[in-house]
């Protein structure tokens, strides 16, 4: 057997978590870095036929094809569409999410794709950004814990995964030319952690930039950014990459950018080999941004063809995608316990809305995957109602609910009336919302108008919401029951279903805060929500051309999604971290391992949990840090912890949650450091930010 073949299984053999523990393998790198000419090095550092990394077959480095997404593999053939990354993170289930990374890791490699361009992990900051169901919600700490594990699950299948995008693209419609001006603490304490938490604990390969500037400076062209934060303080050891057509000049050679995608329009021999003649630009600079490259691809198997024989189990990828579904619809409304629907009481349920049918299981744009299978509400409510629960159907297309709307018709009123229980589909699509442009806070008038008919008809109604941000809601407290589906992906309907007939007991809790009003959010005076309107054609003209940066301040600071609420004291309409079950939970019995914790030590903080009800269930215990007193300000309180667990009726179980220095720490600005003050600390537990249950003190020393 050949050298080569054995350095190959070697390297199999040895692959932990997709990342090969080889002490050879820099020299191995290398050597082939140094058997490239300039030109050679320079094609590598640019995108290929679109979407891959160019090959050399002299060098034994074949091409290496990428895709999206965050939800699935997009454009290269049958794929699972799992639900949205938000529905993902409402979950508050890591380990349920590194399941979903590693399926999604599965399919690309059956695919024979070696770099998959997810996951993204922008804070949500508004609920306009059309992008923002991409995403894993607004807190640092559960969008930290959801990527690490999403990380580590599509690696451990040998595939690269991407984070993106790199950083703070908080809005979508003008993501060109719109500077996200943040202040440096707000940036470490909020933007960064998820993109932090991915590359040193998730051991993410790839990093893609974003298209937006960061304080004036386009993100791939942005030396702070890429060579400071990333490569240096964070020690990042694979290779950035762009967004899709996002330079706009050569200082992103020196800037750290080590790929353009997806052609080479800047980095290229024409523009690079005169900046090294030049001296502007040296060869070690190309080399690195080559051996990053090749390493990281190297070093998960991408070059050797082996590792992608695979064959997909796509019934077990399905039950994934509707476990998801299950764990991350978050029931947020269920007066007199309407829900779940019960035969005795129930005996006839109408589905109103333009959704029923049609359901939409994604938001548009590059994240978006078509399903090979899908089950629209209708089929999935009427299929669970069985013959004990009739199902029919009103008003389910434009032309007759616009008729509804407008008109008056006894007839139909009492036919609305008469049901026992009405349930109205409504939110977005992805037409509505997606990449490229910001969507309205508030459902399209027709809809809310809807709502509030049908709900004075019938005082029975429940509302699904399909959507990837939050909503303005101005029917809730006509309204018995409201469940909050997310895009649920191409099994969400089935989990509906089951959550709405109790044969899936809901646990879902909310990753966002949902406000009462636009003008209660912390971003609401600096925000430009003119194009935040339906159907409003994306902002694509910019690519590659020179234009002017307008500035958008992030005022708010730290202070933003629960941090901002808490501080001023303003009810949101649904709290981060809230949801609702069809079991009763108790979180009692507090106790701290110690009351004074020195320099590295940990604090165990442990809680009974227990189910009172006569049904299983799942309950999610939150720990929260507030800082007594701090010599910077500091939000009320912070998530820090967190452990989701399942009860039988009248279980109990005691959860215990971890605290260390580190989920005491505040970044100090012109220390340019994290620091950890002496002082006096209070936990407090519950099962959302706004219900907290226990609390005690304890101090830390250093």
């Amino acid at each position: 057997m050949c050298l080569h073949r054995l350095i190959q299984i070697f390297l199999l053999l040895v692959t932990v978590e997709g990342y090969t523990q080889n002490v050879n393998i820099d020299s191995i790198v290398s050597a082939k870095v140094e058997k490239m000419t300039i030109d050679e090095k320079i094609s590598m550092i640019g995108g290929y036929k679109g979407i891959y990394l160019r090959g050399f077959e002299k060098f034994g480095i074949p091409e290496i094809k990428m895709s999206d997404g965050p939800m699935g593999i997009k454009n290269n053939g049958k794929a699972t569409a799992f639900p949205a990354s938000i529905a993902m993170a409402a979950t508050w289930n890591p380990e349920l999410i590194q399941q979903v990374g590693k399926v999604i890791g599965d399919e690309a490699k059956s695919k024979k794709i070696g770099i998959l361009l997810a996951p993204g992990v922008n804070i949500y900051r508004v609920p306009h950004n059309g992008r923002n169901f991409e995403y894993y919600g607004e807190d640092p700490y559960l969008s930290s814990s959801t990527v690490v594990s999403f990380v580590k699950g599509v690696q451990g299948e040998g595939v690269i995964a991407t984070v993106k995008h790199f950083a703070a693209n908080n809005e979508d419609y003008d993501r060109h030319r719109v500077s996200s001006n943040i202040d440096t603490r707000t940036l470490y304490e909020i933007y960064f952690p998820p993109f932090k938490a991915a590359i040193q604990e998730g051991g993410a390969l790839a990093v893609m930039t974003s298209y937006n500037p960061v304080n004036g400076v386009h993100a791939p062209e942005s030396s702070y950014l890429i060579n400071d934060v990333l490569k240096k303080e964070w020690g990042f050891k694979g290779f950035v990459m762009s967004d899709w057509i996002s330079l706009y000049t050569t200082n992103a050679v020196n800037a750290g950018l080590d790929l353009e995608m997806p052609n080479p329009d800047f980095m290229n021999s024409k523009n690079i080999i005169p900046l090294i003649n030049n001296g502007v630009v040296t060869e070690s600079t190309i080399n690195d941004k080559v051996f990053r490259i090749i390493k990281s691809c190297y070093s998960t198997g991408l070059y050797n063809n082996a590792t992608h024989d695979t064959i997909v189990d796509w019934g077990k990828h399905d039950q994934i995608s509707i476990d998801v579904a299950r764990e991350g619809m978050v029931l947020l409304k269920n007066d007199n316990s309407i829900l779940p629907i019960q035969s005795k009481k129930i005996k006839k349920v109408a589905l109103i809305g333009l959704y029923v049918f049609n359901t939409p299981h994604s938001g548009g744009g590059a994240a978006r995957v078509e399903p090979y299978k899908k089950v629209d509400l209708f089929n999935a409510i009427l299929n669970e109602a069985g013959k004990k629960v009739k199902i029919e159907t009103l008003l389910t297309d434009s032309l007759k609910i616009d008729t509804f709307i407008k008109n008056e018709s006894p007839d139909l009123n009492e036919k609305i009336a008469s049901y026992d229980l009405v349930i109205i589909c409504t939110g977005f699509n992805e037409r509505s919302e997606g990449e490229g442009h910001d969507r309205p806070f508030q459902l399209p008038a027709e809809e809310n108008k809807l709502i509030e008919k049908v709900s004075g008809i019938n005082g029975n109604t429940a509302v699904i919401v399909l959507s990837g941000s939050g909503i303005e809601m101005p029917w809730i407290n006509k309204v018995k029951a409201l469940l909050y589906a997310w895009f649920p992906g191409q099994a969400g309907s089935v989990a509906a279903a089951e959550i709405l007939f109790g044969k899936v007991n809901p646990s879902g809790k909310l990753p966002i805060s949902i406000e009462k009003l636009w003008k209660n959010n912390a971003a609401y005076e600096t925000y430009d929500t003119s194009h935040a309107i339906l159907n409003a054609k994306p902002l694509f003209s910019l690519y590659g051309e020179e234009h002017m940066v307008f500035n958008m301040p992030y005022k708010e600071g730290i202070f933003t999604g629960y941090r901002h609420y808490d501080r001023y004291q303003i009810q949101p309409q649904f709290e981060f971290g809230f949801g609702l079950s069809y079991s009763n939970f108790t979180i009692s019995d507090m106790k701290l391992s110690k009351e004074l914790i020195k320099g590295d030590d940990r604090l165990i903080v442990s809680v009974k949990v227990k189910n009172s009800s006569d049904r299983k269930g799942k309950e999610t215990v939150q720990l929260y840090i507030h800082d007594i007193e701090s010599s910077l300000i500091r939000p009320v309180k912070e998530l820090k912890a967190f452990k989701k667990v399942e009860l039988n009726a009248g279980e109990e179980k005691v959860v215990e949650l971890e605290i260390s220095k580190k989920e005491l720490s505040f970044y100090n600005p012109d220390l340019k450091k994290w620091v950890c003050e002496d002082g006096k600390f209070e936990a407090l537990i519950g099962n959302s930010s706004r219900n907290i249950t226990c609390r005690k003190e304890f101090n830390y020393q250093n």
